[in-house]
């Protein structure tokens, strides 16, 4: 007999009444393998928060001066990090902890991370283990402190490196301990063993490069008569396994100033360092000043090796607010980087940046 009222076949009644029986068992959580199942809560056992930027770059000009190589004039770039903040609390004692994972995102990059630490932070003060840039890099104050854009002498193809600040760890594997900001004064310090070393690597020591390296930076900032002010100094020493006959531990300190009011930060900075041989004395100078929703800086350094060259860098920049979180600047560096013929000119970037 055919037709919608023709009943199925008791196998296919039994398999109907089977998926209802275990449908209804799902639903009302009744079996044991549902009632024992993880529960998932959002961010884990710690809060989560990404961030980041993706940022497109314009290199035009004498680019090939300013880097060296077989660069071309005019090219495009990209600069594009995640980042992974992991932060919990435990309310009884107060004692805020966490991890940052910080995520190269730029299709060429091979290395997949640019720093990576664990934190604890309390009233004792902050301490940050793992790759992470040392007390002296983080603290460090200057005339590029208060450059748009890139950052100007401390910025992205028209930045020179050696006038700029400190011989540092960079993102070596280090502890770094950072105090309680009291009275306005705040210390910092961060030892790495191995320069060499980062990520899951054990460093091997045979090699040329630095260990026991110690860094040290100290702030104070306050107000008087709605100028703001901040002044700091950072040092450096470590050993390392040079073998050339001289002075080879490293030891260097830089100290800056910077001051603020009616729209207008000025800064600079002072060093002088200690380094296989070579002597190296440097200062820079910053201006920023706001216009609307257009901030312009000039910011000029000058060093002096012996033995060595003599770099100097002078940055104009402009940045624009367009939206929150979206910006356009320009940068034109006229730089001289005295390593030999050839290697002075005119270069300029031209960045949109997006910062999530």
């Amino acid at each position: 007999m055919s037709g919608p009222w023709h009943r199925p076949p008791l196998a296919g009644r039994l398999s109907a009444a089977s998926a209802l029986v275990a449908l209804s068992t799902l639903l009302a959580g009744g079996s044991a393998a549902a009632q024992q199942a993880p529960k998932l809560s959002p961010g884990g056992k710690l809060d989560i928060t990404v961030t980041g930027f993706s940022r497109f770059l314009w290199a035009v000009g004498d680019v090939k001066e300013k880097l060296g190589g077989q660069e071309s004039s005019s090219d495009f770039r990209n600069d594009t990090e995640v980042h992974i903040v992991a932060r919990g609390k435990d309310e009884s004692t107060g004692i805020e902890y966490g991890a940052t994972v910080e995520f190269e995102a730029d299709t060429n990059r091979t290395d997949n991370t640019d720093e990576t630490w664990v934190i604890v932070k309390g009233v004792f003060g902050e301490v940050r283990f793992g790759d992470e840039d040392g007390a002296a890099d983080n603290m460090k104050i200057g005339g590029f402190v208060v450059a748009v854009g890139t950052g100007g002498i401390d910025g992205t193809v028209v930045d020179t490196g050696l006038v700029v600040g400190p011989t540092n760890s960079d993102d070596a594997t280090k502890i770094v301990y950072y105090t309680p900001t009291l009275g306005g004064f705040q210390l910092g310090v961060s030892y790495t063993p191995n320069a060499n070393s980062n990520g899951d690597n054990i460093a091997v020591t045979n090699v040329d490069g630095f260990k026991d390296w110690v860094e040290a930076g100290l702030t104070w900032t306050g107000e008087f008569g709605g100028v703001g002010l901040q002044a700091g100094v950072v040092a450096g020493y470590a050993q390392t396994n040079f073998d050339n006959g001289d002075d080879d531990d490293l030891k260097t300190i830089f100290a800056g100033l910077q001051i603020g009011a009616f729209g207008v930060s000025l800064a600079g900075g002072l060093g002088t360092e200690e380094v296989a041989g070579i002597d190296r004395d440097w200062y820079n100078l910053g201006i920023k000043g706001e216009i609307g929703p257009v901030a312009l800086s000039a910011t000029w350094g000058q060093a002096s090796l012996d033995p060595g060259p003599d770099p100097k860098n002078l940055v104009l920049g402009a940045e624009l607010g367009i939206v929150p979180g979206v910006s356009l600047s320009g940068e034109v560096a006229f730089f001289d980087e005295n390593r030999g013929p050839d290697d002075d000119g005119v270069v300029g970037v031209v960045r949109l940046g997006v910062d999530f």
